[in-house]
């Protein structure tokens, strides 16, 4: 796990080689640890804080959902222990019987990893979220985006008809 969460930060961190000066890639560096370390600090960073509250909400109903399918698993797993330790002494009281309890704790526990998986998978994806975040507030938003064409050399074919009587069709080819 700790090697997979690794790997990501390596390779978002390899990506922010496209950015155009160090002072740029200093901030998304800082910015993507920062949101590794401690979740919402990046979206902090990147002036999102509208973010920070539905990243620890995600976090938290994971962090439940681990808490309350943890404790049912080791429930049913002492209890599936106690029954078939053949010991007479130790009592497991279950309307369930042996197979009954085995297929609850079975469940449990498949619950339990998947409540850890979601916890890692939302940890990741703020970080993710941080870094694009941060990569694209660089990006130029203001009016003037428009596109000059015509613009340098340009090769293509043009079909063109005249909208005169005339039925005759021209090829031009040119270059620009």
């Amino acid at each position: 796990m700790r090697a997979s969460l690794a790997l990501v930060l390596g390779l978002l961190l390899a990506l922010t080689a496209l950015a155009q000066d160090e002072a740029e890639l200093a901030r998304i560096s800082r910015t993507t640890w920062h949101s590794a370390a401690v979740p919402g600090w990046g979206q902090i960073n990147n002036g999102k804080w509208w973010k920070v509250p539905i990243v620890y909400g995600a976090l938290g109903v994971s962090a439940h959902f681990i808490q309350t399918e943890g404790s049912l698993y080791k429930g049913y797993r002492d209890g599936y222990l106690a029954m078939t330790d053949g010991d007479p002494t130790t009592v497991y009281v279950t309307p369930f019987d042996e197979s009954g309890v085995r297929e609850r704790r079975d469940f449990h526990r498949a619950n339990l990893e998947q409540s850890v998986l979601t916890l890692v998978l939302i940890w990741g994806a703020q970080i993710v979220d941080a870094h694009v975040d941060a990569h694209l507030l660089g990006f130029d938003v203001s009016e003037d985006l428009g596109y000059m064409p015509g613009v340098g050399t340009t090769m293509g074919i043009r079909l063109s008809r005249p909208l005169g009587t005339s039925k005759t069709r021209r090829v031009n080819l040119s270059a620009k």
